[in-house]
C-alpha cells in the first residue's frame, strides 16, 4: 500500500527537523560553539567577518547575519578564573535558525 502525499510531505519535513536538529548539535561541539572551546583571533575586528562566514549548523547556508557582537565574562568553573570572550550572535537569513559563536582575542604572533 502506498502512503497518501500529505503522510510523505509530513515525514520529509519531520526527518528535515531532526537532521536539523543533529547539525545544530554537531556545530555545538566544534571550534567556537561554547565558551570553553572559543576561537582565538588576533583583534576582535576579526570576530564579525569570520562569525559572519560560517554556514548555518541547521540549513548549512552561508547566509548568517549577525545580530549583536558582545564581549562576556565567563568562569567555566570555581577553580579557573574568569576570561573575557567576544560573542557573535548570529541568525541564518535562510531558515532563521539563531547560533552563538565565542571568540578569544589574544596574540598569536610569534615571539
Amino acid at each position: 500500500m502506498t502512503k497518501r502525499l500529505r503522510t510523505e510531505r509530513r515525514e520529509a519535513a519531520r526527518d528535515l527537523a531532526k537532521l536539523a536538529q543533529t547539525r545544530a548539535k554537531l556545530a555545538a561541539l566544534e571550534r567556537g560553539g561554547a565558551a570553553d572551546r572559543p576561537i582565538e583571533v588576533a583583534s576582535a575586528s576579526i570576530a564579525e567577518p569570520h562569525a559572519a562566514n560560517l554556514e548555518c549548523a541547521a540549513c548549512g547556508a552561508h547566509a548568517q547575519r549577525v545580530d549583536e557582537h558582545v564581549a562576556v565574562t565567563v568562569s567555566p568553573d570555581g577553580r579557573e578564573p574568569a576570561r573575557r570572550l567576544r560573542v557573535v550572535r548570529l541568525r541564518c537569513s535562510r531558515c532563521g535558525t539563531r547560533r552563538d559563536v565565542f571568540f578569544r582575542v589574544g596574540t598569536v604572533l610569534p615571539s
